[in-house]
Formats: C-alpha cells, sequence, structure tokens
C-alpha cells in the first residue's frame, strides 16, 4: 500500500514585490485566504489487482482581512477529512459496515468555523484482472462546488457520499463489460437524495452515530 498527501496554501499578492526592508511589517506577513489537501493511495489487492482512491479538497478562509486564525487545526481538521475519505472506499471494497463520517469536522473550540469548503475533486482506479495476462482500469473524476453545503457538515456528507457512489457506479460497470458479463444497469449520475434524510451536524469528534446514511435515503 502507498499513500501520498500534499497540501498547497494560497494568499493575496503571491506574485507582488517584496515589501522594501524599511517598510514597516506587520506580526505575521502572510494572509493565507485558503489553501488545499491532496491525500491519494493505493490498495494492493493482490491477484494483480489494486484500488487507488484520492481527494482533493480547496477551501476559502471566511476571516476578516488580517484576523488570525487557528491554521493548525483547520489543516488537521482537512487533512483528516482526506484520509476518512480514501478509507472509506477501500473499507466499502472489503464489504466492512464502518461507518465513517466524510465531511469537515466541527473547529476543535466548539466555535464559528474560520474556514469552509469550496470545491472538491474525487477520483477512482480500480485495476482488475481479467486473466491471460489481461487487465482493465477503469479510471473517473468528478469535480464539484460544494459551497452550498459548506455551512453543514451532514449535508456535505451526504454530497461525498452520492460523489463517490458515481465513481463506483462506473468502474464496476466497465469492469463488468470487460469481463464478458454486460452492463450493470447500474444508474451512472449522481443518485438522488431524500430532503429527510440531511442529518444534523456530527459530534465533535467527527464520527458518525449509527448506520451510514445512504444516497437513496435509505439506512
Amino acid at each position: 500500500m502507498s499513500a501520498n498527501f500534499y497540501t498547497h496554501g494560497y494568499e493575496d499578492g503571491d506574485d507582488a514585490e517584496l515589501l522594501d526592508e524599511f517598510a514597516p511589517r506587520p506580526a505575521e506577513p502572510v494572509q493565507l485566504k485558503g489553501f488545499s489537501v491532496t491525500y491519494d493511495r493505493k490498495f494492493n489487492l493482490g491477484n494483480f489487482e489494486s484500488l487507488a482512491p484520492a481527494i482533493t479538497v480547496w477551501v476559502k478562509s471566511r476571516v476578516p482581512e488580517g484576523a488570525a486564525f487557528d491554521l493548525h487545526d483547520c489543516k488537521e481538521r482537512l487533512r483528516r477529512m482526506a484520509r476518512e475519505n480514501v478509507r472509506a472506499q477501500w473499507l466499502r471494497l472489503q464489504g466492512k459496515p464502518e461507518p465513517i463520517f466524510l465531511g469537515l469536522s466541527p473547529p476543535a473550540d466548539g466555535g464559528e468555523d474560520p474556514i469552509y469548503i469550496r470545491t472538491v475533486s474525487v477520483s477512482l482506479f480500480y485495476r482488475a484482472n481479467l486473466g491471460d495476462y489481461q487487465s482493465v482500469m477503469p479510471g473517473y473524476t468528478d469535480w464539484a462546488d460544494l459551497r452550498h453545503v459548506a455551512h453543514s457538515p451532514g449535508e456535505l456528507h451526504i454530497a461525498l457520499e452520492r460523489m463517490w457512489q458515481s465513481l463506483w457506479a462506473n468502474c464496476l460497470d466497465e469492469i463488468s463489460r470487460a469481463q464478458g458479463h454486460g452492463a450493470t444497469n447500474a444508474f451512472l449520475g449522481l443518485p438522488p437524495v431524500a430532503v429527510e434524510d440531511l442529518t444534523a451536524a456530527p459530534p465533535p469528534n467527527g464520527r458518525l452515530v449509527g448506520p451510514p446514511v445512504r444516497a437513496n435515503g435509505s439506512h
């Protein structure tokens, strides 16, 4: 198994000239307006098969210009979110029902979150052995602007779960065709979600209580 983590921060005036050495400098010269985290991992399944899920999350700061916020806590929560999304795909393949929260956990201090998620990209590559030294490796990537659900950890969880389910449906359909079993007749778009299943925010530890929420509205 292998795993990779990447982070990238960005600030206002990235390409601006450096301040003159005699100009007054603020206490913290870097004003981060947002950052991104990418996490990908390859799971070797044996028999020349593998699974490679990946996620990239871009966040923006909502604090006023010049205001300080706990960047360490923000990055740690986002890194944990990325790892949990990838880990959930491994558990899905193993048929393990452990519920995993896919959204962003609330800040450690319980206050208003200084960041919000703007865009998410999820990818899934699944190599299947066809025998006779042949294999197929379908891969799909979906991008989504999730600002409309960034205020609600529960809604963010459901949005990500729907995106992952769509990737799985596409990959498994291609593998079935390559194996000679024909199409799976699965729905290849985003699964529908029932409004009544939009759950409340998760506990501070970021874990779901009870069975995981499924995109079709059942549990």
